[in-house]
């Protein structure tokens, strides 16, 4: 059996999806879940990592399973009475036995979000509080620079050597207090949304140029963007196959 998994996750309690030693990840709290219901050790295949308090609306994974066979809807109930309070199993299904989460992604979209009005200290794991007037014409503009293929190594940490990845869109939605900045993309290297998301918050307060964006992607450089937004404001919010 393939499966393929829909979650979603609060991750104001996790450092992130990754096992690491000696810290609370996803991952981990998942692969116990399904040890407990297959009997047995289970490695899953994440549809791509998130960092340390990042959150997801539709994280996926896959993993396989022989000789056993739970049917989906069974299996979905299992994981969800097993769940701790931040993790939320929102379907299971069945795929192809070389369906692979993370291989087979055609894009994800990420949405992060930004508090402009008042601080609510019962949101501050779940926005980015910047009380700053937004100029949304100056950041569609800075957005453009971001679409289609580049070498994206200044906007992020990644230790990959290939860096060049597509955008396919950045869309803005903005209400009396708050802003979304959606992202699609093929892919996205570790903390290239935060990044580009900062780089754009950057130019909304006069910190960078429109030539700065232009030079960071035409000359890249590991991280030369330097600012990143805060983990707190980003979720996963779909992966498309």
């Amino acid at each position: 059996m393939n499966y393929l998994v829909t979650l979603s996750y609060d991750g104001s309690n996790f450092h992130g999806w990754a096992k690491q030693l000696n810290v609370r990840t996803v991952q981990e709290e998942v692969e116990k879940m399904l040890q407990k219901i297959f009997n047995r050790s289970i490695s899953v295949y994440v549809s791509g990592r998130t960092d340390a308090h990042v959150h997801a609306i539709a994280q996926t994974f896959s993993f396989n399973v022989k000789k056993i066979k739970i049917k989906p809807q069974v299996l979905l109930l299992a994981l969800r009475k097993l769940s701790p309070s931040d993790i939320y199993f929102v379907k299971v299904k069945e795929n192809d036995a070389m369906f692979h989460a993370r291989f087979n992604t055609k894009n994800k979209t990420y949405q992060y979000v930004v508090n402009f009005d008042k601080y609510d200290v019962f949101k501050a794991n779940y926005e980015l509080f910047y009380p700053t007037k937004i100029n949304l014409p100056l950041l569609k503009k800075g957005a453009k620079l971001f679409v289609g293929e580049h070498d994206f190594k200044s906007f992020t940490t990644s230790v990959f050597e290939n860096t060049v990845r597509k955008i396919n869109y950045i869309h803005f939605k903005k209400n009396q207090s708050k802003l979304f900045i959606i992202v699609n993309g093929n892919g996205f290297l570790r903390n290239m949304v935060r990044m580009i998301v900062g780089s754009l918050l950057d130019l909304n307060e006069n910190k960078k140029t429109l030539n700065d964006l232009k030079k960071l992607l035409k000359e890249p450089a590991k991280g030369n963007a330097i600012t990143k937004a805060r983990a707190c404001g980003l979720y996963l919010l779909k992966v498309n196959y």
